[in-house]
Formats: C-alpha cells, sequence, structure tokens
C-alpha cells in the first residue's frame, strides 16, 4: 500500500515538473512570438514609407513630365520666332545691300554731274556762267545748277537715311535673336535637368519597388511564423493544460481512494453520471487491454460501481440507441446536440429506449459488467463529430 502511494506521489510530482516545464515552454514561445510581431510590425512600416516615397517620387515625376511638355512647346516656338528673326535680318541685309548699291551709284552719277558741269573744257563755273548769252541764260544755268546740285544731295542724303533706319532695325533684329538664342540654351540646360531629374526619380521607384517586394517576402515569412508560433502557443497550452487537469485528476483520485473526497461537485457542462462513486479506474488514452497483452485506445473513462447503481444521464438529449453494442455490452447511446453524442457501456440493464428524450439526472440504465469487462463499472464516453474524446473536460471545468 505505501509501495503505490510513493509510486502515485512520484507520478504526481513528475507531472508537476512537466508543467513547470510547459510553462516556461509557452513562455517563450510567447516572447517570441512577440519579438516577430515587433519585427513584423517594423516591416510593414517600412513598407508603408516605402510606398508613400514611392508616390512621392511618381508625383514629382509626372510633374517634371508636364514642365518638360510645357518646356518643349516653349522651345518649338522659340526655335520658330529665331526661324522668322533669321529671316528679317537677312531681308534687311538685302535691303541693306540693295540701299548701299543704290548709294554708291547716285554718288558716282553725282561726281559725274559735277565733272561734267566743271571739269568740261577745263571750265569752273565761273566760266560756265560768264559764257552765258545774257543774263536770262546767265540765271538760267545758275538755278539749273544748283537744283542738280540739291536733287543730287537730297537723294543721296535720304538713301543713306534709309540705310541708317535699317541698320539699326537689323542691329534690334540681331540683339533679339541673340536674346533668344540666349533663351534657348537656358532652356535646353532646363529641359536636361529636368530629364536627368525624372530618370533619377524612376531609377529610384525601382529600386524601392525591389526593397518593397523583398520586405513583403519578408512579411509573408514572418507572418508565416507568427501563425506557426500561435500554433505551438496553443498545442502546448493545450499540453499544459491537460498536464494540469491530470495533475488535478491525480489528486482528486487519491483523494477518492485514501476517503478524503466522498462527493465531487460537477464543474463541467455534463452532469457526473454516477452518484457516491468518483474513482476512474481506466482514464482516456492508450493502454494495456485489460482482456489481452496488446495495446488499444480506451475511448472513455471507466467508473466502477457496484451491479444495479444507477446510471444517470450527463445531459438532455435524445436516445438514438438502446440495446446490445457489442464489445460496450447493454449499452445506451444519447445524442446531446448535432456534434457530440455520449455512450454508457456495460450495463445490466437498460431503462429508456430508442427515440426516447431524456433530462440531466434521469435514471437510463443500472451498472453491470456486460460486454468486453472484467468487472462491474460504467463505460462513459464522449464523441464529437464521431470521434472519441476526453470526457474529463466536459464533467470538470
Amino acid at each position: 500500500m505505501k509501495k503505490k502511494r510513493f509510486i502515485a506521489s512520484l507520478l504526481l510530482f513528475s507531472m508537476m515538473i512537466s508543467s513547470v516545464v510547459y510553462a516556461d515552454k509557452v513562455e517563450d514561445l510567447k516572447n517570441e512570438k512577440n519579438t516577430q510581431e515587433e519585427n513584423l510590425k517594423q516591416k510593414k512600416q517600412s513598407i508603408e514609407n516605402m510606398t508613400v516615397e514611392k508616390d512621392q517620387l511618381f508625383n514629382q515625376i509626372v510633374e517634371k513630365k508636364r514642365v518638360i511638355e510645357e518646356l518643349n512647346k516653349e522651345l518649338i516656338e522659340l526655335e520658330e520666332l529665331l526661324n522668322k528673326l533669321s529671316e528679317e535680318i537677312r531681308v534687311s541685309n538685302e535691303k541693306i545691300e540693295k540701299l548701299t548699291e543704290r548709294i554708291k551709284h547716285n554718288e558716282e552719277l553725282f561726281k559725274k554731274r559735277v565733272r561734267v558741269m566743271y571739269g568740261n573744257k577745263d571750265l569752273n563755273s565761273i566760266e560756265i556762267l560768264f559764257t552765258s548769252s545774257d543774263i536770262r541764260d546767265f540765271i538760267s544755268r545758275y538755278f539749273m545748277m544748283q537744283s542738280l546740285a540739291d536733287y543730287d544731295k537730297k537723294l543721296i542724303t535720304s538713301l543713306k537715311n534709309d540705310k541708317a533706319e535699317l541698320v539699326k532695325e537689323k542691329e534690334v533684329l540681331e540683339a533679339k535673336k541673340e536674346e533668344k538664342i540666349a533663351a534657348k540654351k537656358e532652356m535646353e540646360i532646363k529641359l536636361q535637368t529636368f530629364h536627368e531629374e525624372v530618370a533619377k526619380n524612376e531609377s529610384l521607384i525601382s529600386e524601392l519597388e525591389k526593397n518593397i517586394s523583398f520586405t513583403e517576402e519578408e512579411v509573408g515569412s514572418l507572418e508565416r511564423k507568427v501563425r506557426q508560433l500561435d500554433a505551438n502557443i496553443s498545442f502546448e497550452e493545450k499540453v499544459k493544460a491537460e498536464v494540469l487537469r491530470n495533475i488535478s485528476e491525480k489528486k482528486l483520485q487519491e483523494g477518492i481512494k485514501s476517503g478524503e473526497i466522498k462527493e465531487i461537485p460537477s464543474t463541467g457542462e455534463m452532469a457526473w453520471p454516477l452518484r457516491g462513486y468518483y474513482a476512474i479506474s481506466s482514464p482516456f488514452g492508450w493502454r494495456g487491454s485489460p482482456t489481452g497483452g496488446y495495446s488499444e485506445l480506451h475511448r472513455g473513462i471507466d467508473i466502477p460501481a457496484p451491479t444495479g447503481t444507477p446510471v444517470y444521464s450527463a445531459t438532455d438529449g435524445v436516445v438514438i440507441s438502446s440495446g446490445w453494442n457489442g464489445s460496450y455490452g447493454n449499452a445506451v447511446i444519447i445524442q446531446y446536440t448535432n456534434n457530440i453524442t455520449i455512450v454508457y457501456g456495460h450495463n445490466s440493464s437498460l431503462v429508456v429506449s430508442a427515440g426516447q428524450r431524456v433530462s440531466k439526472g434521469q435514471v437510463i440504465s443500472l451498472v453491470g459488467s456486460t460486454g468486453n469487462s472484467t468487472g462491474p463499472h460504467l463505460h462513459f464516453e464522449v464523441r464529437y463529430n464521431n470521434a472519441p474524446v476526453n470526457p474529463i473536460p466536459y464533467l470538470r471545468s
């Protein structure tokens, strides 16, 4: 007896150590998850920042291309204006050349006329006048000579004035042309600068897109890590809860065996199916078969009690089977919810029938040892979606 208690105490101590280990493991996993979530947050923020920067660069490109388009239009207009000015300068040069020729021609005529008037027969103007036949002829010659001289002078002066005006106009046109050439060079420099800035922004956008793509892959990897850590934490917490539940159950069973615990309140959604009998002789899980040497999955819990002890329904529900059920012997199966059914096996007799609605706490059978059984007990089994699960969490929260 002392040896059994020592083994039970040793098992309980081992389970308590396991619970501490699992607690540390869960805490480590949670710390790692927090670290990965912080990394994930930073990566997502980085993507957001890079996306904002990319959008700003793109907007700058749009604006710069708009300016480039306007500059190109202005450059075309400037080219047309330069061509027009060049044409006007060419026309002015032609006019100036023609006037220069006319001035030169009229000056030559004037010189010849003077030579004729003053140089013929080596006579000067006085001699020409004094060779007049009379006073009328004298006056006539004088006014004719004066008139010719005045005409030639006025013509030449007029031509020279016209030439001077044309030269001024040409100078104004050339000054305008030089001004427009300077403006064109300045505009071409601006265009070149804007083209270089657009190319630079496009290069930066390309680099940002690569970085965003790479960071998105990192985000995907981190999200997978976080999901895996969540799954691991969930699994470890379930294991931890199961260990703690087993510790609690072992303590409970020790208390029942020692006689310290006389009655167990039902704290789960299902009521305890036997009154006054709370010991579990065989828990849920893998075990050696009671009728052979092989291992099997025990699909429920065994609660030993004398033959004829009333079995109470753990829940409300509908009886879907009541009768002989192979290795379960005389068994009752009750549909509790759409997903959950409950099996009460190895009964000596059955109190309810298939199709009958029962209430929680209603007697449905009497304990026995029918089917594959080595002694009187109740086999209590919970099935979720037709697969057996541990009943303890349903009986005790």
